[in-house]
Order: structure tokens, then sequence, then C-alpha cells
């Protein structure tokens, strides 16, 4: 899963089709030189960011993706230790992938938000190539929108969310950062589902990382963005549409 909760390597999302039912937690550690939020405090102090997460696959073409980013660290100004910053990503799988098409899928935040930091809105394409029983190989390819779409309102005023929507440039926007803002993509080698290797170019910089799946559900993943920064994070699935040990039993005996 990528920093903010969706399928995806390190940073950067995937076009990778899930199963329906598929119910997706976890949290990521995003430090504090790359932080979504916290760069708008880097006079009052270092912070670095937990993002807490849960993705769900709805249905066959469609996921739901909400996230929470909070600040970590000592003197904490007061408005950021509330819920947290609150954000409601969509993703459409446009087509899925074919013996020699890429799966094509674009992801749009919610536009109803009214200060967004961790935000996506992006085309993105991704390619699997089997290279034997073992061994898979996952390509990804994207554009970013370096501009997006929110209320122009206060908080705590926002009376009407369908009121005073605003299109912006994230330079100009009151968290600025260049989060895929242009082209991106990265590769990720995966040995049995179990463990990979993953590479990336997340618009501004190349990360590179890994990841482990215990037990199925549990991932553990770690990455050094930009060569000079650790990122950590862990998720755990489930298929909700999935039968009960019981029915399962019952249906392998008919």
């Amino acid at each position: 899963m990528n920093i903010s909760g969706k399928p995806g390597l390190i940073y950067i999302p995937t076009a990778r089709e899930t199963p329906d039912g598929t119910f997706t937690v976890g949290a990521n550690y995003n430090p504090y030189r790359y932080g979504f939020r916290s760069t708008y405090y880097k006079n009052q102090g270092n912070f670095s960011e937990r993002i807490l997460y849960a993705n769900l696959t709805l249905l066959h073409r469609l996921e739901i993706n909400v996230n929470l980013v909070h600040l970590n660290g000592p003197g904490i100004p007061y408005i950021e230790r509330m819920i947290g910053d609150r954000q409601l990503d969509i993703k459409y799988l446009l087509l899925k992938e074919k013996k020699l098409r890429p799966s094509i899928a674009v992801i749009m935040s919610s536009p109803f938000t009214v200060q967004a930091s961790l935000i996506t809105y992006a085309l993105v394409a991704t390619k699997q190539f089997q290279f034997n029983e073992n061994i898979k190989f996952e390509l990804t390819g994207g554009m970013g929108s370096p501009y997006f779409i929110f209320r122009d309102d206060k908080s705590g005023l926002n009376y009407n969310v369908l009121a005073d929507f605003k299109i912006i440039k994230r330079s100009e926007a009151i968290f600025s950062n260049d989060y895929l803002t242009g082209p991106f993509g990265g590769l990720s080698l995966n040995y049995q589902q179990k463990a990979g290797l993953m590479a990336e170019w997340d618009s501004q910089r190349v990360n590179v990382g890994g990841y482990a799946t215990l037990f199925k559900r549990w991932t553990i993943q770690a990455g050094l963005l930009n060569f000079d920064q650790l990122t950590f994070g862990t998720s755990y699935t489930v298929p909700l549409n999935a039968l009960p040990v019981r029915l399962r039993k019952t249906n392998e005996i008919k």
C-alpha cells in the first residue's frame, strides 16, 4: 500500500485490480522533510507525520479510500491535535489488464475538503509480467495533476458543502506540496506474493523500498525517500465477502 493507503508502491499508486470486498486498514510513517502538512509548520518544529487509512473495494471497479494525517512530536500546534486532516479518495478502474494491455485507473480526491494536504488527482496504468511461477514483475506509470478542486471556505464555518468550489494550483494552497504533480512511475519485483522490492519516481524524487506479507494478510514495508529519509508502514487485509469456514467446508464436501 502506498503512503495514502492505496494499492501501490511507496508514494505512488498503481492501477492494480483488487477483488470485490477487499478491505485494508493500515498506518504509515512519513518523515518531516517530506511532510504533507508539517512543512507548513516548519518554523515551529520538525514534525513527522502518521497516516491512518482504510481502503475498500466497494464494487468491481470502484475503490474508496479514507485517510487521516496527524503530526508527530512535541509542541504540535493546537489546531493539529484534533481528529486530523481527513481525506476521502475514489479510484475507478477504467480498463482491466489484458495480455497486451495494462490496467488503467483514475484517482480523484474528494472536492468537498477545505484544507487538504494529502490529495491525489492522477491517471495511472499498471502492467504485470510473470517471469515464472514464483517471480512477478509489475510496471506502473502515470501522470498527476498540479491542480486540484477544493472549497474556498474557512474551517469551522463551512456550512454548505456544495458551495465555494475553486480550482487551485498545489503550490498556491495553504498546505502546499508537490505530491504527484507531474509524471511518475515505478516497478516492483515480487516473490510468491510474499515479499518484494520496489523502486519509483514519485514525480519529484527517487524512492526505494521493500515489503513482506505474513500469514497472507499482514504486510510490513519500508522505504528510503530520496535516499535520505526513512518511511515505513503496516497494513492488514481481509476479504469481506469470503464465506465463513464452516460454509467453505460444506461447499468442499459438495
